[in-house]
């Protein structure tokens, strides 16, 4: 098994079996009522449609949390008087305090966790983290691999230096895989199909 099999894996049991409390919340939140919150904290109004979007949340969805949240006073929605069909959400002062506090508190966890794992090895895996993101940018599914001058460009932009390990293999995904296996194929048969030709010059071309 190739070093990048053993890699996924890894990284597939950590985040499964090593599921924390800190990472369910912070999964909880992303989706969640806090999400909607955080959203319209960071974006100011906003309608529900685009909640929706922001939050990976279907509209029946948003439509329940928009409900619980305004119960308890956090957003409210409006009618806009341009518009009568378009309604407008916003968040409380109230709700904005909770967003705040929540910020805080996972600020403060993250710290303890940096905290623990010393400045170097913090640096280390930052360092990495960022070189990976930027990596996975570039490589999402359907998208062609990006070659040496597009990684070294989205290093570019993000402030990152580009070091290429040197130990680094390309392994292509299976779906890009496939299409190169096919285009080559077809190469190949047009290949076929010229040297058939070349090797019969009388043959009716229609």
């Amino acid at each position: 098994m190739a070093y990048e099999d053993d890699a996924l894996e890894r990284m597939h049991r950590i985040m499964t079996e090593g599921r924390s409390a800190m990472v369910e919340n912070m999964n909880r939140v992303h989706r969640g009522e806090p999400a909607v919150m955080r959203e319209l904290a960071v974006k100011g109004e906003r309608t529900p449609s685009q909640l929706a979007d922001a939050t990976g949340n279907s509209a029946g969805r948003i439509s329940a949390i928009l409900s619980s949240l305004e119960k308890k006073g956090w957003v409210t929605r409006t009618i806009d008087p341009e518009n009568r069909r378009k309604v407008i959400v916003r968040i409380t002062p109230e709700g904005l305090r909770l967003v705040n506090l929540h910020k805080k508190a996972m600020d403060d966890r993250v710290r303890w966790v940096f905290g623990q794992m010393g400045r170097r090895r913090t640096e280390e895996f930052l360092s990495l983290f960022e070189a990976m993101m930027t990596y996975m940018s570039l490589c999402g599914p359907g998208q062609p691999m990006p070659d040496e001058d597009a990684i070294r460009a989205a290093f570019e932009r993000n402030g990152i230096p580009y070091e290429p390990a040197e130990d680094r293999e390309t392994v292509l995904p299976d779906d890009v895989k496939d299409k190169f296996i096919m285009h080559r194929c077809g190469q190949e048969g047009d290949d076929t199909a010229k040297d058939a030709d070349a090797a019969n010059p009388g043959k009716d071309q229609s």
